[in-house]
């Protein structure tokens, strides 16, 4: 096994914000740490650029980052009432997206494509019925 220092951006700080925070892992290769971060909590999993760099490191920077974390009042956190009251990151800290995400629902794209083709549908009976 070898240990990684995970560069990745995390959320919960604001819709379009996020902060960069190294995450220690241990994988086989790049590849594996970086999927690793991917699915820890906090990290952006839906963003295509979450993960920044991923660096390998011996044992002893992997020890020291872990403790690092356990420390951050970020990580400590369970939830965002907690957060907001213990002011767990700096306020320099939370960067803005380079382009502005929209997050759309599915089901209401979906529903309008339904009621387009049922409106087409009823038009073409409304001729029929009154032929």
């Amino acid at each position: 096994m070898k240990y990684y220092d995970v560069e990745a951006k995390c959320g919960h700080v604001g819709r379009n914000n996020y902060i960069l925070k190294h995450f220690f892992v241990s994988a086989e290769n790049r590849k594996d740490a970086a999927y690793k971060t991917r699915l820890l909590p906090r990290v952006k999993h839906h963003h295509k650029d979450a993960i920044r760099s991923v660096t390998e490191i011996d044992y002893n920077e992997f020890v020291k980052g872990l403790d690092r974390n356990n420390l951050d009042p970020y990580f400590l956190v369970n939830n965002i009432s907690e957060q907001r009251a213990s002011c767990a990151f700096e306020s320099n800290e939370i960067k803005k997206e380079e382009k502005e995400i929209v997050y759309k629902k599915p089901t209401h794209a979906k529903r309008i494509i339904v009621n387009k083709m049922l409106t087409k549908d009823w038009k073409s009976r409304k001729e029929y019925l009154y032929e």
